[in-house]
């Protein structure tokens, strides 16, 4: 878990597909189809843990700004 300011939350691997996969589930299925979200905050990538241990073993140092493009990459392939 991430502390932010005022919130906790937690980061999607995006190293790992089946959590890639799952995250466009959320995305078609409950905010697009359910919610009827003609958009969306998606960003957030500076929130990356210089810490996180990644399902394919990158460094989250040299992943960190890889993980803006592939958290952009999810939301364009879910619509």
């Amino acid at each position: 878990m991430i502390q932010s300011v005022s919130i906790k939350f937690a980061m999607i691997d995006f190293t790992n597909p089946a959590a890639k996969e799952w995250c466009k589930h959320i995305i078609k299925d409950f905010l697009i189809t359910e919610a009827k979200a003609g958009g969306w905050m998606h960003d957030f990538g500076e929130y990356m843990p210089f810490d996180a241990v990644l399902s394919d073993g990158s460094d989250p140092l040299a992943y960190h700004n890889q993980y803006v493009l592939e958290w952009a990459k999810c939301g364009m392939e879910a619509v």
